[in-house]
């Protein structure tokens, strides 16, 4: 029964949301990729934003068969109880045909959990802008495969109407595939390209070269992972006809969301890097990266389990482990993947770390906390805040 319930409200959300679409023809700019989605969204939205667009960022993680269309719809968040689903049930029909304006513009990220999904997101709303962030290995226990996994990735380019957005290296391995209809744009000297970049442990500087004209700027977020964020995100912004120097004007007003790099400075005096959001074998070694240019304080590294990764979590857990032994200078495993891997510290769950938490850190610390969701490390960073 509850699964039945479950497709049919899946249906009655899909219905609504291209209705939606259908009705008001919004320009769709769909952003999907193993990581960085969520903050290639932020970014496009804010650029789009300062140009003065009229536009609707998909909130949160709101990127599933369920999440994506309630978005649509104009939920700020996705239902947490029976009650608030039975609400949602009942409102969305009244949300989506009493609508006398929408915004023109919606940025969307698709999630691809397991086959299919992102062809079943497509036929909820096709992309005039399809952005592919990068292909990794998260989720593989689904697919099975990296090459499953960029295959259905790349739906979204395929069924992009004006542009597809992406770094070479992703075109170049999924062109096979198929070519898309769109023009297909990677990053570069003859598009968008950050340049003289400068790495500081609170901010990141920058001169991003847009179109041949040159602009200087930063930002909070770290990582070279973020300047190709940065880079995607202004590719899609100017694809979509914002201004080049709003854009500019813009990027420094950027900042990590909660979860995704936003840095946490504790009241017990230490400094935290709050990456508890979500972690796959390429995320982790971008946040250690950043971890590794702190040279002044003790590095921590607390890395939860990474989900999702059967086929190959076992070699990945080790792999990240002997990267963080020769990047932390201390070094805290939680779940099982981490277990008996060498590290100073392991604990079965987050619960247990809690309890002893304040005893293992000192004053002047930079705590880098990682992991997957179901990690639950976001109650590690309550209490340490």
């Amino acid at each position: 029964m509850k699964k039945l319930l479950k497709e049919i409200f899946e249906r009655e959300l899909a219905y609504l949301a291209r209705l939606i679409i259908n009705r008001f023809r919004p320009y769709v700019i769909a952003i999907t990729g193993s990581s960085g989605k969520t903050t290639v969204k932020y970014m496009t939205g804010e650029f789009l934003k300062a140009s003065g667009f009229d536009v609707l960022v998909a909130p949160g993680n709101m990127n599933t068969e369920t999440g994506l269309p309630l978005a649509i719809i104009g939920f700020s968040k996705p239902p947490e109880t029976i009650a608030g689903w039975a609400a949602a049930f009942i409102f969305s029909p009244f949300m989506a045909f009493f609508k006398l304006k929408y915004p023109k513009y919606l940025v969307l990220e698709y999630a691809a959990d397991k086959p299919e999904d992102i062809r079943y997101l497509l036929k909820i709303a096709e992309p005039d802008i399809a952005v592919i962030t990068n292909i990794g290995v998260a989720h593989i226990e689904a697919f099975g495969t990296i090459e499953n996994i960029l295959e259905e990735k790349w739906q979204l380019a395929v069924s992009a109407r004006q542009k597809v957005i992406c770094p070479q290296d992703v075109f170049e391995k999924a062109k096979k595939i198929g070519y898309p209809r769109a023009e297909v744009v990677s990053p570069s000297f003859k598009t968008v390209k950050a340049r003289n970049i400068k790495s500081f442990t609170n901010k990141t500087g920058f001169e991003l070269y847009i179109y041949g004209q040159k602009g200087v700027g930063e930002f909070e977020f770290l990582g070279k992972h973020n300047i190709l964020n940065l880079e995607l995100a202004t590719l899609a912004a100017i694809s979509a006809g914002a201004d080049r120097e709003k854009i500019m004007e813009a990027t420094s007003h950027l900042s990590p969301q909660s979860g995704r790099g936003n840095r946490v400075n504790s009241s017990k005096d230490f400094v935290i890097i709050d990456e508890s959001y979500n972690a796959n074998p390429l995320s982790m070694v971008a946040a250690l990266e950043i971890l590794a240019r702190f040279k002044l304080s003790r590095r921590v590294a607390i890395l939860g389990e990474m989900k999702e990764i059967a086929p190959i979590s076992e070699k990945s857990h080790r792999e990240v482990a002997s990267l963080a032994r020769k990047t932390a200078d201390y070094l805290i495993g939680v779940g099982e993947g981490f277990k008996g891997l060498d590290l100073d510290k392991w604990y079965p769950n987050v619960e247990e770390l809690n309890r002893e938490i304040n005893t293992l850190l000192k004053k002047g610390d930079v705590v880098l906390v990682k992991g997957s969701h179901a990690n639950h490390l976001e109650k590690l960073i309550e209490k340490l805040g």
